[in-house]
């Protein structure tokens, strides 16, 4: 049984305040509570850290979990602490969860507990447990350790220890993925982040689970039947894995192991998923915006993933742009435009810049005229303003209008080559 002596952490992990971590012990056996433990990634980053001493831990906060109250703890810290040295961010008496910064130190504080799936993909029903059942309850091996402050001692029930050492995670049960499948999504995004495979028994639970979960909605349906529990998680996993620094790796791992296809299967298959998604985040786009356009139905998948009101906006004007330019494609109206023709045309449609580089990126045969509309043609402005025609004489009415327009115009056909 692996030992880490709590001077021995705060030494690794030179931003824990010396003697906090058995101050919090000694503060739960005060108060009767029967087990404290350290969870989460510093228990990962400490493990990989003892067997490779270059490893760099890098610490955001500190996750307890404890067999007792958590608002009974936070007051027993408080009075320990005070109320200047320890601030209460959150404290959810619901689900026995709080949020404290003890020296600016982020803590989070939940009380243990087990889940059961009632269905497949739904929110788990939670109860209060032991600390052992809660790692139970979590993803992978290497993330169910626990580091438990009254003996020092490592809780590892699943062999995480060695995981870590052979660089090879797992997930805990058979039926992970099948009780939630955006597990998969958070495989790929621990893989590419800590440069581990996963397991041959892991590769084949995501495959079984692709191929039998039990969708009861498809792409044309309607978006408000989506099971909400797992459209939320999924945008939730898919926003954490498109904005790390590590994405491109962890979108790779999901099409290498087909478990892009819990979120479309257009996007499993496609072999410029990710360059799409690079040129649409250096232009200032949403990673997740630009994933979800690329699917097979846009509009309903912003729907089902829920969305925020400006992100529809954006998905549902690209397609009006696509729709617009698939018509125009088909009956070869374009040959002959002028750069004022497309310039009148692409500006009459009124959608959101981001549109046109959604489009752009999704290789639209027209992308040429959208990419001059865009860098170039929409930026030229009228040599004349209406001062200067009213100057010459013109009265005012919409026939300023009209001419400042007609000379814009005219200049762009003069400036524009293609």
């Amino acid at each position: 049984m692996k030992f880490f002596d709590k001077s021995k952490i705060e030494k690794e992990i030179r931003e824990l305040p010396s003697g906090i971590l058995k101050t919090l012990s000694d503060a739960a056996v005060s108060i009767n509570i029967y087990s404290i433990a350290i969870v989460g990634g510093v228990v990962r980053d400490l493990v990989t850290k003892s067997k490779n001493k270059d490893y760099e831990i890098i610490f955001n906060d500190l996750d307890l979990v404890i067999e007792g109250d958590t608002s009974k703890f936070v007051k027993e810290l408080q009075n320990i602490f005070g109320t200047e040295r320890l601030k209460v961010i959150r404290n959810n008496e619901e689900y026995k969860t709080s949020e404290i910064k003890i020296n600016g130190i982020k803590i989070d504080i939940a009380s243990a507990r087990e889940e059961k799936y009632p269905t497949p993909g739904e929110n788990p029903i939670v109860n209060l447990s032991t600390i052992r059942n809660d790692l139970i309850r979590r993803d992978f091996n290497i993330n169910a350790m626990a580091i438990e402050l009254k003996e020092n001692k490592v809780i590892d029930l699943f062999s995480g220890l060695d995981a870590i050492g052979n660089m090879k995670m797992d997930f805990l049960h058979e039926s992970s993925v099948l009780d939630d499948p955006t597990r998969i999504i958070r495989a790929s995004r621990y893989s590419a982040k800590l440069d581990f495979d996963l397991s041959d028994q892991a590769l084949r639970q995501i495959k079984d689970t692709v191929n039998i979960w039990p969708w009861k909605w498809h792409v044309g349906d309607n978006a408000d039947l989506a099971p909400s529990a797992l459209s939320i998680r999924l945008k939730m996993e898919l926003e954490l894995l498109l904005e790390s620094n590590y994405w491109e790796k962890a979108l790779e791992n999901l099409q290498t192991w087909g478990g892009l296809a819990i979120v479309d299967s257009k996007l499993q298959n496609d072999k410029r998923l990710i360059e799409k998604i690079f040129i649409a985040k250096k232009s200032n786009i949403e990673p997740l915006t630009a994933l979800v356009y690329e699917s097979k139905n846009p509009i309903n998948q912003a729907k089902r993933l829920h969305l925020n009101q400006r992100q529809k906006i954006i998905i549902e004007g690209a397609c009006k742009l696509n729709k617009y330019l698939i018509n125009i494609t088909n009956n070869h109206l374009y040959e002959d435009w002028a750069p004022s023709k497309w310039t009148r045309v692409l500006e009459e449609i009124n959608v959101h810049e981001s549109c046109f580089i959604l489009e752009i990126c999704k290789e639209n045969p027209l992308k040429k005229y959208l990419k001059n509309w865009l860098f170039s043609w929409k930026d030229i402005e009228s040599p004349i303003k209406g001062n200067d025609l009213i100057s010459k004489g013109w009265g005012p009415g919409p026939e300023i209008g009209r001419e400042i327009k007609r000379q814009r115009m005219k200049l762009i056909d003069e400036k524009s080559i293609y």
